[in-house]
């Protein structure tokens, strides 16, 4: 079986495989040209490289290292994407299409244009791409984007005063669900957990696994416990972090009760709630 060294790299928020087909010394960080689908493209080393056998993802191939020439040549690139980013803005008013350009982006060697956007249901870019390609004297293709895409693109500063954490080092969007802010005992006050996409905020996922975890040694809330003392109480919250238990204990025969706060370690769990949180109790 072929042996490839394989490295991989990052191009535009996304990691993909290359082959160092030419040995050549490549270290993180370094910039290198790489040809993938059909063009040639500026990329990032982002790993060291690798022997595999079998890659389970497509192999581009890397071509050289970023020169001094080259790194002209991409800030003349820059000049153009700014250039094709006025015009096409100027033509999708013109055509009157609801859609709203995000970014637009040559390849390296300026054979292919990617124009990113948004829209809220299908557009038809095809006369407005036929357009543009003959202006523009390339081929152009149009990439929508969702609302968390776009703010990856756009960037901006999040609640707690850095750079947005998509922008700054986010490569691969995980699913959120409010499922993640209940776990972590938030307030569930949909604006404030969501971002400036109007999405939940990504940073909901970073310790939601630590809480999972430790939830499963706490009782539910609603559940029956024994205080210290022997008396029977119900939980009404906990706290995973502090790892303490909230309880309310009836007074006599009465319907009143007091409230009491106790550690984990201090509380004992009824027989039927041993069994709901798996203890490892027989059956």
């Amino acid at each position: 079986m072929e042996q490839k060294l394989i490295v991989e790299l990052e191009l535009n928020g996304q990691k993909i495989l290359a082959e160092n087909i030419k040995n050549l010394d490549l270290k993180i960080g370094d910039k290198i040209i790489a040809f993938i689908d059909g063009q040639y493209e500026v990329a990032t080393v982002v790993s060291e490289e690798k022997i595999i056998n079998k890659p389970e993802q497509k192999v581009h191939k890397i071509i050289r290292k970023v020169s001094q020439q080259d790194l002209q040549h991409i800030l003349e690139n820059e000049r153009k994407n700014k250039e094709a980013m006025k015009i096409i803005k100027e033509k999708i008013r013109n055509y009157r299409l609801p859609a709203k350009i995000v970014n637009v982006r040559y390849t390296f060697d300026r054979s292919k244009l990617f124009v990113y956007y948004t829209a809220d249901s299908y557009v038809n870019f095809k006369p407005f791409v036929r357009e543009i390609a003959y202006k523009l004297k390339t081929r152009v293709e149009m990439k929508q984007l969702g609302p968390r895409d776009e703010t990856k693109i756009v960037g901006g500063i999040g609640v707690c005063g850095y750079e947005l954490c998509c922008k700054r080092w986010i490569r691969k969007f995980e699913s959120i669900s409010v499922e993640m802010a209940k776990t972590q005992q938030l307030v569930l006050n949909i604006p404030k957990l969501s971002g400036l996409c109007n999405r939940l905020k990504c940073c909901l996922y970073y310790e939601y696994d630590f809480y999972k975890e430790a939830c499963k040694r706490m009782p539910k809330i609603g559940a029956k416990v024994y205080t210290p003392d022997g008396s029977e109480a119900k939980v009404i919250s906990i706290n995973c972090i502090k790892q303490t238990v909230t309880v309310e204990i009836p007074i006599g025969d009465t319907t009143e009760t007091i409230t009491k706060t106790f550690n984990l370690d201090q509380i004992k769990f009824s027989l039927i709630e041993k069994i709901k949180q798996g203890l490892g109790l027989e059956k």
